[in-house]
């Protein structure tokens, strides 16, 4: 697969590993990449990045605490 076709990276902003797993049956894993943010990490842990590559995901995390208030108050 070339590199470019693999740049879109979709946000999986969920707050549980259930959710984010709707959310990627729906997604090509050739076609993109997932990102998991620090809510979802925080509450489901390294299970939700093993289940995904699993599922021949590439996982970005995104796990940055200096972050928007807002966003690390949900974390």
């Amino acid at each position: 697969m070339e590199e470019s076709l693999l740049s879109i990276i979709v946000a999986l902003d969920a707050k549980s590993q259930y959710d984010a797993l709707k959310i990627v049956e729906q997604l090509d894993p050739t076609l993109c990449r997932v990102k998991v943010g620090k809510e979802l990490f925080t509450h489901e842990g390294p299970s939700v990045v093993k289940k995904l590559q699993e599922e021949n995901f590439e996982v970005f995390l995104d796990l940055k605490f200096h972050d928007i208030p807002n966003t690390t108050a949900q974390a």
